[in-house]
Formats: structure tokens, sequence, C-alpha cells
């Protein structure tokens, strides 16, 4: 009897710590629009993207990633826990584009910056992805 006691106990504990673990949903405004890149970090400060770089971001409800950088396609995964997130570029199509000069360096320092990211804020219309609260990484606007 009391080693069926202890049993039920333990599935109790770990039942509601499983719980604690698991990842939640991203929030419907995360997932609602597309996002259009405004600025981004070049060192230590933000600096607007140029007139005709069309970045966008959309992050899906089933944890997968999209979007364009004006020239290539990408796709990957990320993940929401709290105000942390985890972005991860699996794949881009290989386009060189002559867009604008310096198209391809701004998708290469997008492309880092999206995967060296771990915190997102939502505020009205803006999403700002972070590396953790030390810097701003990326600022998108809703679309």
């Amino acid at each position: 009897m009391r080693y069926l006691v202890c049993f039920i106990f333990c599935l109790l504990t770990f039942g509601s710590m499983a719980g604690c673990l698991a990842l939640s949903a991203p929030p419907d405004k995360l997932t609602r629009h597309s996002w259009g890149l405004v600025s981004y970090n070049a060192g230590d400060d933000l600096v607007e993207t140029g007139h005709g770089m069309a970045i966008s971001l959309n992050l899906l409800p089933g944890g997968q990633v999209a979007g364009t950088t004006g020239c290539n396609d990408y796709s990957g995964e990320y993940q929401v826990e709290g105000g942390l997130i985890s972005i991860r570029v699996l794949s881009a199509t290989e386009n060189h584009c002559y867009v604008q000069e310096g198209a391809m360096e701004m998708e290469q320092t997008y492309f880092l910056l999206l995967n060296n990211t771990t915190r997102y804020f939502l505020d009205q219309d803006t999403l700002i992805l972070s590396y953790y609260d030390e810097r701003k990484l990326l600022v998108f606007e809703k679309q």
C-alpha cells in the first residue's frame, strides 16, 4: 500500500512538472501578421533598412518560420517559451540578386541576427527581436 501511495505521488509530481517544461503556443499577435523589417543591428546601433529592401518574417502557428529577403525565400523553425524565442533558418533559395547594392550582404546579416535571436517583444504594431536583454537585433512592423 505504501508503495502505491509513493507511486501515485511521483506520477502527480512529475506530471505537473512536465506541464511546466512544455513549450507554450505562440500568441496570436505574433502569428497573425506578416512582419516587415524596418531596422537592424549594425554593430552597436540600429539602422534603417534601405528603400527597396523588402525583408519579411512570418511566424506560423505550427512553429514554422518563412519569409523573403527581397531576393531569396527562406524557411525554418521557431519555438516560443514565455518571452523567449529561438529561430533557426533551415533553408533558403540561392538566387544572386542585384536588386540593390549590398542586398546580398544585408541578407547574410539578417540571417545571422535572426539565428541569434533569444527574446521577442510585441508593442502595438512592432515586433522587436533581441539577444537576451542586452541588445536589439531586428525591428519589424506589422504589414
